[in-house]
């Protein structure tokens, strides 16, 4: 979530996300991780799924704005925001953070791309979805019009981009992992979202009706996104899977200070 939305970010479930969940992500992480790193500093580290695991081997600090999400971490943890960390510089092996970056407004990444190199001896490590078009799970909120990302992504990555605004490092590293996903034509989505109605919206209509809930980041209206079959909308869909191939959900990069 935005910057702006600390209530609806305080307010998540976050007994939801569990080991499980990140099992096969998590064995990835531990992969990549060079042998030399001891100390790691997990920037946003949300419920700690993936921090938990890692501090078993490793001397970590979690940080994270929610004390909700603290409650679940079991390693040394830090209540602030991502982009105002009162910890010293240069004090960890490795900065690591995973999708944190793509909720973040330009303000917010900018101060928190500085604190990552702030804070880190030698290595970042950064996971986010693997060049996505956030507009694919846009929602029009019912009360107050708001068009926003259902997860709140408010921007894409990809290695490109991650390289350019850590230019200070070289990169070691790089994959994609994860279930293969099909992202959405920009025109094609341009298309359907000005010409159907904002119930069809979401693509794949056969997805898990017990999980429409969302709240609308800008006047925190709660409500049920139900999807309303409409024709067109499934005919843009059904175009959209022929032209837009499947990708790996994740991007990991690992980088080293040059």
């Amino acid at each position: 979530y935005t910057v702006d939305n600390k209530e609806v970010y305080e307010n998540f479930d976050w007994s939801n996300l569990k080991h499980k969940d990140l099992a096969d992500k998590i064995i990835k992480v531990f992969d990549i991780i060079p042998d030399d790193v001891n100390s790691i500093a997990d920037i946003g580290c949300g419920n700690g799924v993936i921090t938990n695991a890692l501090n078993k081997e490793y001397d970590v600090t979690a940080v994270d704005r929610s004390e909700k999400a603290l409650e679940f971490v079991k390693a040394k943890k830090v209540l602030a925001s991502a982009d105002s960390i009162p910890l010293p510089s240069y004090q960890f092996d490795m900065v690591f953070s995973s999708e944190l970056l793509e909720h973040l407004d330009d303000k917010t990444l900018a101060g928190t791309v500085e604190e990552i190199k702030r804070l880190s001896k030698k290595y970042v490590l950064i996971t986010v979805p693997n060049d996505e078009n956030p507009d694919k799970l846009q929602i029009k909120c019912k009360k107050c019009g708001y068009k926003y990302n259902r997860p709140n992504h408010l921007r894409s990555f990809n290695l490109d981009n991650i390289s350019e605004i850590f230019s200070e490092y070289k990169v070691l590293k790089s994959f994609t992992f994860g279930k293969k996903v099909r992202y959405y034509n920009p025109l094609l989505l341009n298309i359907k979202t000005s010409i159907t109605p904002s119930s069809s919206w979401i693509p794949y209509f056969w997805i898990d009706k017990s999980n429409r809930k969302t709240i609308c980041p800008s006047c925190e209206y709660e409500f049920k996104n139900n999807y309303k079959f409409n024709i067109i909308s499934l005919f843009i869909d059904t175009i959209n899977a022929v032209v837009s191939p499947k990708k790996p959900y994740w991007l990991f990069v690992l980088m080293v200070k040059r």
